[in-house]
């Protein structure tokens, strides 16, 4: 009697771990891909863009790796107010050493006036933030691999 139960637990169990697997991996298994500034934007922030915020190019790829590995480039012209508490809430400093990534996009091109910040994290991948002193636009590249 006791046997029949541990060897319908066992079945029980197994079952369930396959349909868990199974729907992890149907979840978990896409790509994403995209040149749309607002969808950019979206994935990297998980919310919609803030009125105080212009959005002028974007370029988005994340795996579909269960860890959310991702690559961002986004052009914008934020307000005053929301680049400083950007800089104060992810405590970016400046920085001047930086090589430009290969898969950069074309118009991903700060200027010789752009300040450069970084997280000055020891784990360091190469995400960048830079403002130009003359036109306000900033580039975000950030990485997480």
């Amino acid at each position: 009697m006791c046997y029949s139960i541990v060897v319908g637990n066992r079945k029980t169990m197994i079952r369930l771990t396959t349909i868990l697997l199974i729907l992890t991996s149907l979840i978990s298994c896409s790509e994403i891909k995209t040149t749309d500034q607002e969808e950019v934007y979206k994935y990297w922030s998980g919310s919609a863009t803030p009125a105080d915020l212009e959005l002028l190019e974007g370029q988005f790829w994340q795996s579909s790796h269960w860890a959310r590995e991702y690559i961002m480039f986004l052009k914008l012209k934020p307000t005053e107010e929301w680049w400083v508490a950007f800089l104060d809430q992810n405590q970016l400093q400046i920085d001047d050493q930086w090589i430009r990534p290969s898969n950069a996009p074309e118009w991903f091109t700060p200027t010789a006036e752009s300040v450069m910040y970084s997280s000055g994290d020891t784990f360091d991948q190469g995400s960048r933030y830079f403002k130009d002193t003359l036109t306000n636009e900033c580039y975000i590249y950030e990485i997480q691999l």
